[in-house]
């Protein structure tokens, strides 16, 4: 009886003992994934910047800018031999294996591209280059070992995150119709000085890095988790969130700059302000008649509250992307031109944008005066809010302008 209790005893020691052993081993498995995770984030960073180095200095100069990197390696004889090469590469190129003949960037156009078309093709790359070689690998070397510094690191920056890597992901269509009329001069460039990777290959990385951000820190708050680290997991699940918020921005981003038959450089617009879904009332013929139209057909639009500009956009169906619909350029307004009236015929679910130079010369009874814009929202809250954001923002608008003017009175 006794050697029983004791066999059956000893049988238990050495499952506790064995359950001990693997836990201890799947606690040091996960403390080496979550150095692995960490040493790996910091030098996928480092890793990047790199690539944009090289992206600026190999299609930089084909937009006639020397980037800094250059300039510290090359004398101005260099500079200019560099110069040479590639307008050389862009002329006439014979005896290729096909026998066919390359002239400048566009066959199908038959003339070399422009250096503002390759700084088109770049966008910001330069801006983000420096950003992330001045600002971010430096803070997060710095953070690689405390999660609240890595936290800190990602709210403080989501903003500039937004704002840059927006502008990035806006100029993205325009930047591959250039690419696309124009691969086979970028292959023969690439090939000639020997680069690894295709342009848009290269151009492309930007977009993705957001991404990487996303997996490394979802990567690590589970982690954390699994080995009891609470706090730190979550820390790093609140820099994540801060992420997934500049995300959502740039994919807005880069669904706005695939809109259609637009006649302005999107990217210059300043950064989104604001941007959702209103009904524009079809002001041609409409007749005034005691503040009211007697006809009033109206369309499915999107407004987009830039920095710089007030745009309509109509809206068709994306079979293939239904949360986001195609866009096709209706209208625009420079935001220093505007103002709003925010109550339309008795109708407090709508307001319209008027140019400001027709103010004073708009008629009582005439069709369409100076309204550029006659919006229906949902409900009168959702219209206050587009009032208040424009109205504020024309009024920053002007107090720049005002502010700019008065101190080229005092020089």
């Amino acid at each position: 009886m006794m050697s029983h209790i004791v066999e059956h005893l000893v049988s238990g020691l050495q499952n506790d003992l064995c359950m001990k052993k693997e836990e201890s081993a799947a606690r040091r498995k996960s403390e080496a994934q979550l150095y692995r995770l960490l040493a790996e984030m910091v030098e996928t960073e480092r890793k990047y910047v790199q690539d944009l180095e090289e992206a600026c200095d190999y299609y930089l100069p084909l937009a006639g800018i020397v980037s800094h990197r250059q300039i510290q390696s090359l004398d101005r004889r260099q500079i200019k031999n560099k110069k040479r090469n590639l307008s050389q590469c862009s002329s006439v190129t014979t005896s290729c294996s096909s026998q066919e003949s390359f002239t400048g960037l566009s066959l199908e156009r038959g003339e070399n591209i422009s250096p503002a078309e390759v700084r088109c093709m770049v966008g910001n790359i330069e801006d983000i280059r420096d950003y992330h070689k001045k600002v971010m690998l430096p803070r997060m070397e710095k953070a690689a070992e405390n999660a609240q510094l890595m936290r800190i690191l990602f709210e403080t920056e989501q903003s500039r995150l937004s704002r840059k890597y927006g502008r990035y992901c806006i100029n993205s269509t325009r930047s591959s119709i250039i690419i696309d009329q124009n691969i086979k001069f970028f292959s023969l460039y690439q090939f000639n000085n020997g680069h690894k990777l295709r342009v848009d290959a290269m151009l492309i990385k930007p977009i993705q890095r957001l991404t990487r951000y996303h997996m490394f820190l979802s990567s690590l708050s589970k982690t954390c988790q699994d080995l009891g680290l609470l706090d730190d997991s979550t820390e790093f699940s609140l820099a994540l969130s801060s992420i997934l918020s500049a995300a959502r921005h740039t994919n807005t981003m880069m669904w706005i700059g695939k809109m259609e038959n637009c006649p302005l450089d999107l990217s210059g617009q300043g950064q989104l302000l604001k941007q959702g879904g209103v009904g524009n009332i079809f002001l041609g013929g409409s007749i005034r008649v005691r503040r009211k139209w007697s006809s009033q057909r109206s369309s499915s639009c999107q407004l987009l509250l830039f920095q710089k500009t007030l745009m309509l956009c109509k809206t068709n169906e994306n079979l293939s992307e239904p949360n986001n619909p195609h866009l096709l350029y209706e209208n625009h307004i420079s935001l220093n031109q505007v103002r709003v009236r925010d109550v339309v015929a008795d109708d407090e679910n709508t307001f319209e944008v008027h140019k400001l130079e027709h103010l004073k010369a708009e008629s009582t009874d005439d069709t369409k005066g100076g309204i550029v814009m006659r919006l229906k929202c949902e409900s009168e809250d959702v219209k206050n809010e587009w009032v208040k954001a424009i109205n504020s923002e024309v009024k920053h608008l002007r107090s720049t302008a005002k502010s700019i003017t008065n101190q080229f009175w005092i020089i």
